[in-house]
């Protein structure tokens, strides 16, 4: 064995785990060296030492410190308190939902909101066969434009412009060819 490897190996002859060859060969070379004996029986007195003393989680240590630096109770037995804050804020957020029904709901007034796209729409279903200048001119015709569609399953949504009534669209469409389907006509 290298002097190193010897060196390496002098805690485990300390703590009286190597066996075999290694031991043997180890405490020869600790009975021929008075360095290596001075370090073996440095390492043993270690070993005493540390095998005496009670052992703490530097965890518990630490927390005890702390705690007794702020002059605090020990978070197991320290009382519990009801924080305020959230009460105040529900509150807060109380008062504002009541006060935004209040304005929506005064006098019958919604708020003045409005579905988008404006009028009732209507819902169609067009022939697979139908082409697109075929669509576009009904489209045109019956005076309405899409604001949904194709869904998956092939629908359009549509909005009737201005100046048209539900009536006269849903006519147009139910005589066209093209159309599958037509939802009932809005009230």
């Amino acid at each position: 064995m290298t002097p190193q490897e010897i060196h390496s190996l002098l805690p485990f002859l300390a703590n009286d785990t190597l066996t075999g060859e290694e031991r043997a060969e180890v405490e020869a070379a600790v009975a021929a060296d008075p360095a290596l004996q001075s370090q073996l029986e440095a390492l043993r007195a270690i070993r005493t030492t540390m095998q005496a003393e009670e052992s703490y989680s530097p965890g518990e240590i630490g927390l005890a410190r702390l705690l007794r630096d702020v002059g605090e109770q020990p978070v197991a037995t320290r009382p519990t308190s009801r924080p305020w804050l959230w009460q105040v804020a529900a509150a807060v957020l109380l008062a504002v939902v009541l006060g935004q029904s209040f304005m929506m709901t005064r006098n019958g007034d919604p708020g003045g909101y409005q579905l988008a796209g404006g009028d009732a729409a209507i819902i169609i279903a067009i022939s697979p066969d139908a082409t697109e200048a075929q669509f576009r001119e009904l489209l045109l015709n019956a005076g309405v434009e899409i604001i949904s569609g194709p869904s998956a399953l092939g629908f359009y949504e549509l909005k009737i412009a201005e100046g048209r009534t539900a009536d006269e669209v849903h006519a147009i469409l139910e005589a066209s060819a093209i159309i599958e389907s037509i939802s009932p006509p809005p009230d």
